[in-house]
């Protein structure tokens, strides 16, 4: 079993000391072997996800995997890797092994935001913002149809009633954020960041978006919120077959019987809301197998903590 070391930054005391506890239930139950290191040695980083940490700052230029937790009943931050707090051993769990599978899968690497095209300019500044610190500052984007404002923490973006109704049902074309000191306009609305990560890979240019490679299996961590952005019938039918299995492009557009451009567009905005998880391969990522009796093993671990044990 690979051995991995994780270290906890910017959380509470109740957070840190529950993390560890659950670490202790999963030895042996997970795809690898976890211990908690400090954030130098770490391969893994576990923050708050509105911790102002040196470590957070320095981790952000790294491409190395960032847990981010929040609580319960605040806005889930824009990434790959999110955790709720009070935690869930079984969340843990499948972050964890998550983790494992992308460790070991070869990455691409995406080149820079000036060797994209212009239409993904927005989309990938948006996509690096979620790995900077927070420091209270505004981020904005200018287009034909007013200029748009994102928090650095991720918690709401604010959109002209010009903008809003062009941006959710077509593309288009967004400046890169940059860091700014104007104030968003009292007639901007609040909306979610999800929506606007959602909105930029669905309604981006034609064609995969740069990041992700045609030859990847794709499977869904997670469903989209089609609460918030409005899911249809096709994009349904599509997570329900990248939960079931992970496909490729091509497997996809056969499967659930869509046009390749249609597939190409949901898999960016899955990408861009941090539920899509890729292997590089051909063949599709295949979930981590679990050890012989680990669920059984797990109850009957957890049943000794809680001093339940018969």
């Amino acid at each position: 079993m690979q051995k991995r070391k994780i270290a906890v930054v910017g959380l509470g005391d109740d957070a840190t000391h529950a993390f560890q506890s659950m670490l202790k239930i999963l030895d042996g139950r997970a795809a690898a072997a976890w211990e908690l290191s400090t954030p130098e040695r770490a391969e893994v980083l576990m923050a708050g996800a509105h911790s102002n940490e040196p470590a957070i700052a320095h981790w952000a230029r790294t491409d190395k995997p960032m847990i981010a937790v929040y609580e319960g009943g605040s806005v889930r931050p824009v990434g790959t890797h999110t955790l709720c707090h009070p935690f869930r051993v079984m969340q843990l769990l499948g972050v964890l092994d998550d983790i494992e599978r992308a460790l070991v899968t070869p990455v691409r690497t995406a080149p820079p935001v000036e060797q994209l095209h212009p239409g993904w300019a927005f989309a990938e500044s948006l996509r690096r913002l979620t790995r900077c610190t927070a420091t209270g500052r505004l981020y904005a984007s200018a287009s034909a149809f007013g200029t748009l404002f994102v928090k650095d923490d991720l918690s709401a973006y604010f959109i002209g009633a010009d903008l809003w109704p062009q941006f959710t049902q077509r593309h288009v074309e967004l400046s890169a954020l940059e860091g700014t000191a104007e104030r968003a306009p009292e007639g901007h609305a609040r909306r979610p960041v999800l929506e606007l990560a959602w909105f930029s890979g669905l309604n981006g240019p034609a064609g995969l978006a740069p990041w992700l490679d045609r030859r990847a299996g794709h499977r869904l961590r997670r469903w989209p919120d089609f609460g918030l952005v409005r899911g249809t019938r096709d994009q349904l039918a599509l997570s329900a077959a990248l939960s079931q299995n992970a496909l490729t492009l091509e497997q996809l557009a056969q499967t659930t019987r869509q046009p390749q451009a249609q597939v190409e567009r949901f898999l960016n905005a899955c990408s861009m809301a941090g539920i899509l998880a890729s292997a590089i391969d051909a063949t599709a990522p295949a979930p981590v197998a679990p050890p012989p009796s680990r669920f059984g093993n797990l109850i009957r671990g957890l049943r000794q903590r809680l001093g339940l044990s018969e």
